[in-house]
């Protein structure tokens, strides 16, 4: 029987397919982090372009018209480099606190690679004039690679197009033809270096940056496990518990009143014996849509369980939250619930009261009046508003 292989790319050659992919994904993170680094990149290099400045036209010989000529050369590529770098100081000043990248963020990482590098290759071709020495360009490579995270295909063209330009700019200051074919060969192994150190680089960072998104997600879906209802996608006790305590944190500090209303559906029973639980959850969801689009942007809808739900209402005083809950009982009526071919009119009823709970007593009976006002509701023939009668202290008992 003949087997058929199944051909597949070489480990070597896959692992460098993926390093130079464009890895789109996460190109605002790392064009981010190049500012931040340029900006502490232009804080070293302005002061030590000013020493080398000095250095330079305190200390040169210009016996010479060779040590004149490489004097001012070198001068003057420093002075430029130092332009450059206070620009970069001054615009990274600025863009480094953004936390979206923009248009200027995304040009600024390139031009400021393009830079250095131009700057290495002028500097050691006028070095040349008086040293064999490629040690400028040899560092530039290095320090674009290990500063600056840019994704492989990018760094291969910067680096390429850098020692082409190496490669024929040498040759206008160096006569020995030896001397100029061992510096062009040790230029490929500058630029190797400094492309290797890019690519590990980007590729590690790739890495470190997709891990943190993962884990940021599977936070998030922790907590949307731990704080939400699954059904409705609203906050659930746990975390309305939480907010209710700020709140009387808050109503401590400042002395104002909050209320919380609590709404149950009348009958929904009935619904779910009729018509099936996949309507009963539907109807639950669209029930959660409209409270949630009719709620004031710093209130809070709770599923308090089953078909009830629960409204925290801060800076609210008691007639307010009862006028409140009545447009909301007449809002629900109106609507028509539409789960497929079913259209279906509900009813809820509410309990009103003001946030409070006993002195020494756990928060946790913070809805102790609305949950009593609301079964009188209940009990009083339903698709009704009944409000607590102030703020009665939670020992109140029937009368």
């Amino acid at each position: 029987m003949h087997v058929e292989k199944k051909w597949s790319l070489p480990p070597i050659r896959e692992k460098l397919l993926k390093a130079f992919q464009n890895n789109n994904s996460v190109l605002g993170e790392t064009a981010l982090i190049n500012t931040q680094r340029l900006f502490y990149l232009s804080i070293i290099a302005i002061p030590l372009r000013i020493i080398n400045i000095s250095l330079i036209t305190s200390s040169a010989s210009h016996d010479t018209q060779i040590l004149k000529v490489w004097s001012q050369g070198i001068t003057a590529s420093h002075f430029i480099l130092l332009i450059f770098m206070i620009g970069f100081f001054l615009a990274t000043l600025k863009l480094r606190k953004r936390t979206e990248p923009n248009t200027a963020v995304f040009v600024l990482q390139y031009l400021s690679v393009i830079v250095i590098m131009a700057a290495g290759i002028a500097i050691v071709t006028i070095d040349q004039l008086v040293t064999n020495n490629i040690t400028p360009f040899l560092l530039t490579c290095i320090a674009c690679g290990t500063i600056f995270l840019i994704r492989p295909l990018i760094s291969f063209i910067i680096y390429s197009t850098s020692y082409l330009t190496y490669y024929l700019l040498i040759a206008l200051t160096i006569t020995n033809q030896e001397m100029l074919l061992s510096n062009r060969v040790n230029g490929i192994t500058a630029i190797g270096i400094g492309l290797l150190l890019s690519i590990i680089l980007w590729n590690y960072s790739y890495t470190n940056i997709t891990q943190k998104r993962r884990i940021e997600m599977q936070q998030k879906q922790l907590e949307q496990m731990a704080y939400y209802d699954s059904l409705t996608d609203l906050p659930n006790r746990r975390l309305f518990k939480k907010l209710i305590e700020q709140e009387l944190a808050s109503m401590h500090r400042h002395g104002h009143e909050s209320v919380v209303i609590m709404l149950d559906i009348d009958d929904f029973k009935n619904i779910n014996d009729t018509y099936g639980h996949p309507v009963g959850d539907e109807i639950l969801r669209q029930l959660a849509h409209l409270l949630n689009s009719n709620i004031r942007k710093y209130d809070t809808v709770c599923r308090f369980g089953g078909e009830e739900f629960i409204i925290l209402m801060p800076k609210t005083s008691l007639e307010g939250g009862a006028v409140f809950a009545e447009r909301l009982r007449k809002l629900i009526m109106e609507e028509k619930f539409i789960v497929g071919s079913i259209t279906l009119q509900i009813t809820c009823s509410f309990g009103v009261s003001l946030l409070s709970v006993n002195d020494g007593q756990d928060s946790e009976n913070y809805y102790f009046l609305a949950d009593k006002s609301l079964y009188v509701a209940k009990h009083s023939g339903k698709n009704r508003v009944e409000i607590a009668e102030g703020s009665l202290p939670l020992t109140l008992q029937d009368s």
